[in-house]
């Protein structure tokens, strides 16, 4: 029975590849040159194609751990290694073999030789085998000739060094700077965390998704605040209509889903993430309460200077019902609540309620601390009254999914939790972030909900509407 040959007999038969080779002579003592070359943790100081190496000397039998560089500047890939030292011969030669990769068998030999009068040669040997290289080839003979030329090419370079210094040592040779390594690493983090965040963001809060609550009747989720979409014979009656690039998005869900044109505009409120869409719908009739119109301009005059005839024109001052051919809406404005100018609406045959921003569903509320903002007690009141109103409805927020009225008595409780317990903070003399660190908000299980307001991005999180609470009610006691 013929005896099995070795890997290194297969690949002496194989004719997967001609070997790269090459030398180069050099005016350096052979002893000199293998001294230095021994010292493997110094070989990414002279060879282009080595960025790190492990071992600080070859030995016969022990493994070898380095790193190379890519073969082109570009390519973003730092190639890791790991071989054994199968041959060493004191300066004459070292060989390893590679076989970490499955299917690939690689032998690599560099080799000196003394030529006499302080000279050597230098060169370098490499061939590959199995179905891994093979189905590589063009890579791997790119990488073995780019390894081969980087190495004669340091190893001129260390003769020039030679010439000047007398020497090539670690005093000699520049250690290498991993400084534009690292700032790439960086770099490259950053955008993945950016595109990560980015990624997540949009599908967390940009993304529009929409439900059929009843025949002809929609809510848009996403991209902004919520949307009601309500069908109408004469035209489609839009509650509230986002901000960009949300906006957008809700006109072209409308425009490929709905067989008519918006031609009533509900705003619940003056803020931005609910209003700044009506720009897009130029023949609509707006409907809001009497003061949006004031808040508005007062808050984002910019905005609403350069589109006036978006400003709301039908102004409702403490209830109106409006009728789209079957189906009626009755606004209504109970007082001071998320801000000063609150509508929210019932659909009586349906048996829905949108809120607008009286309700953050399953998220941590925005409250607004400007002269025609938020009144927290006023709000409690207002939603425990639709709640116990409306028992059996369904109820469409500002922000989040859907809810039911023990949803909203929820979110009382949670309001009424928050309010009181800042309150007490502020009676026991606590600082803002005194209270912060004092109050626990975590049972209420709620999440946190982004802000875009000019340029600016704003988080509603446990810690801010503790902030935020306390702000109010500092600048309530101020008043007195």
């Amino acid at each position: 029975m013929a005896n099995k040959k070795s890997k290194a007999e297969m690949l002496a038969d194989s004719n997967d590849m001609v070997p790269v080779a090459g030398t180069v002579d050099v005016d350096i003592p052979a002893n000199v040159l293998w001294a230095c070359f021994t010292q493997a943790n110094r070989w990414s100081r002279w060879n282009k194609c080595m960025f790190w190496a492990l071992n600080r000397s070859l030995v016969l039998g022990k493994r070898l751990i380095w790193c190379f560089d890519p073969i082109r500047k570009w390519y973003l890939y730092k190639m890791p290694a790991i071989a054994k030292i199968v041959e060493l011969e004191k300066e004459k030669k070292v060989t390893w073999e590679v076989t970490a990769l499955p299917g690939f068998y690689a032998r690599h030999t560099y080799h000196i030789e003394d030529l006499g009068n302080g000279r050597s040669r230098f060169g370098s040997w490499e061939k590959a085998t199995g179905w891994n290289f093979r189905l590589m080839k063009k890579f791997w003979i790119a990488h073995f000739t780019f390894v081969k030329d980087c190495s004669l090419e340091g190893v001129r370079s260390m003769e020039e060094t030679y010439r000047q210094k007398g020497k090539i040592d670690e005093t000699t040779l520049k250690p290498k700077s991993y400084v534009p390594f690292w700032i790439t690493v960086l770099l490259l983090i950053l955008l993945l965390a950016g595109g990560t965040f980015a990624t997540w963001f949009y599908y967390s809060y940009g993304l529009i998704s929409s439900i059929e609550l009843a025949p002809d009747i929609h809510a848009v989720f996403g991209g902004g605040s919520n949307s009601l979409v309500v069908q109408g014979d004469n035209g489609i009656v839009l509650v509230d209509t986002k901000f960009s690039p949300g906006a957008e998005g809700l006109h072209d869900w409308i425009a490929q889903n709905r067989d008519n044109s918006v031609s009533t505009i509900i705003n619940t409120h003056y803020h931005y993430d609910h209003t700044f869409g009506n720009i897009l719908y130029p023949k609509a009739d707006i409907f809001a309460h009497t003061k949006v119109p004031e808040l508005m301009t007062l808050v984002d005059n910019l905005w609403w200077n350069q589109y006036p005839d978006s400003v709301p024109d039908r102004l409702v001052h403490q209830t109106e019902t409006l009728k789209q051919g079957k189906h009626e809406i009755a606004l209504v404005h109970s007082g001071i609540g998320h801000t000063h100018g609150d509508l929210w609406g019932y659909l009586p045959k349906q048996n829905l309620v949108f809120t607008g921003d009286l309700l953050f569903h399953t998220y941590y509320p925005f409250f607004d601390l400007s002269e025609g903002g938020v009144s927290i007690p006023e709000m409690i009141q207002i939603i425990r009254h639709i709640a116990n109103e409306y028992p059996t409805a369904r109820f469409l927020p500002g922000h989040g999914p859907m809810a039911k009225a023990s949803d909203l008595l929820v979110y009382a409780d949670y309001l009424e939790f928050l309010y009181e317990s800042v309150e007490n903070a502020y009676k026991k003399g606590l600082s803002e972030d005194e209270a912060v660190d004092k109050i626990d908000l975590s049972k209420w299980n709620l999440e946190i909900l982004p802000s875009f307001h000019n340029l600016k991005l704003t988080w509603a999180t446990a810690t801010n509407n503790i902030r935020w609470v306390y702000q109010i009610y500092n600048k309530q006691q101020a008043k007195y």
